[in-house]
């Protein structure tokens, strides 16, 4: 599958131990205002921001851009940051999906007529395609539940689905 993928999930992903397996597995691009969201936690030496910029510098990242009236547009329709916004117009310019966390992004995904998808379901569809195993999976499932904001139910929904 082909993704534009946000900050949000991409810290949600690397907190979960996974966001190397994403890039290898998926076809993913990030907009520069998402990646210089991650990276801005550098500063704080935070362990998704190091390992974004260690996958940039190794190649394994490729950049798309918004049109920037598109992602004003998106920001001042849903009431986005400028990172989620670009990442639904570089979506629907790609004519790719978007991994989204953001309650706002997934709306205007789904209001756009894009693929969309969760860390919680790109868990799931690893752990199917057998890109990770059942404890990895549950593991990365937990982390997410700390770390995020999902509904209770979402996660063990999930777990459920990697039993």
């Amino acid at each position: 599958m082909n993704f534009v993928i946000d900050a949000c999930s991409a810290i949600l992903l690397a907190k979960a131990t996974l966001l190397e397996t994403v890039f290898e597995t998926y076809d993913i691009q990030i907009t520069k205002q998402a990646y210089e969201e991650v990276a801005e936690g550098k500063k704080e030496m935070f362990a998704d921001a190091l390992l974004i910029e260690r996958l940039n510098r190794e190649k394994k990242i490729r950049f798309t851009e918004a049109n920037t009236a598109v992602v004003r547009k998106f920001m001042q329709d849903f009431n986005m940051g400028e990172g989620e916004a670009a990442t639904i117009a570089a979506a629907v310019k790609e004519k790719k999906g978007a991994i989204t966390d953001n309650n706002q992004g997934r709306k205007a995904a789904q209001i756009s007529n894009i693929g969309l998808a969760g860390s919680v379901e790109i868990v799931v569809d690893l752990f199917k395609k057998k890109r990770i195993g059942k404890e990895k999976a549950k593991g990365a499932l937990h982390a997410l539940k700390r770390e995020g904001w999902f509904d209770a139910h979402l996660i063990e929904k999930a777990l459920e689905d990697v039993k």
